[in-house]
């Protein structure tokens, strides 16, 4: 038994005409877009990471920076601080100069004729280069005083809230000096 099986097709004429060579192209240019898409995107990815890598290692280094500027931030605050002290320490050491000098010019401000019967001298713990001085003077007068004054400002001191009491014969001179810098 033997099955014949016929092509029902009949044959037919052309009725559109055939597509141009060029389009031929299309699908090689489609694989070619795909090609490449690929690449692209696969160099995307990979430029993704570095920069991510690259992001994350100047993050790093900029707290690494920034921890460094702060532990000198740090240490020139202490440094400030120091140089304050420092400067404090200064001013009250120019402040405690000797006393000698005071002293030595008022006695020989004072003609020898006149006698003082005492002579104070007392520093500020707080405020060295204020000295507060009190003088009694034995049958003296204002002129002495005058003397006193001029004497301890040739040394750079000025006297403020001076106090003068006439006791008897004697005189009570009382006054803060205070230390000008120049």
């Amino acid at each position: 038994m033997q099955t014949i099986c016929h092509d029902f097709k009949t044959p037919r004429t052309d009725t559109a005409r055939r597509l141009p060579s060029v389009f031929m192209m299309v699908p090689i240019m489609f694989y070619l877009a795909l090609i490449g898409g690929g690449y692209f995107g696969a160099t995307s990815y990979m430029t993704l990471r570095q920069a991510t890598e690259d992001r994350d290692f100047w993050k790093q280094q900029q707290a690494t920076h920034e921890e460094t500027t702060a532990g000198y931030a740090a240490e020139t605050s202490l440094v400030e601080v120091d140089k304050k002290k420092a400067e404090k320490l200064a001013q009250w050491v120019e402040g405690t100069r000797t006393l000698q000098p005071i002293t030595v010019a008022v006695l020989r401000s004072v003609p020898p004729e006149i006698s003082l019967g005492e002579m104070t001298l007392e520093r500020s713990p707080e405020m060295p280069q204020q000295l507060f001085m009190a003088v009694k003077i034995n049958s003296g007068t204002l002129e002495e005083v005058g003397r006193i004054q001029s004497a301890v400002g040739a040394l750079n001191y000025r006297a403020y809230n001076s106090q003068q009491t006439k006791s008897g014969d004697g005189l009570d001179y009382r006054t803060m000096l205070v230390w000008q810098q120049f």
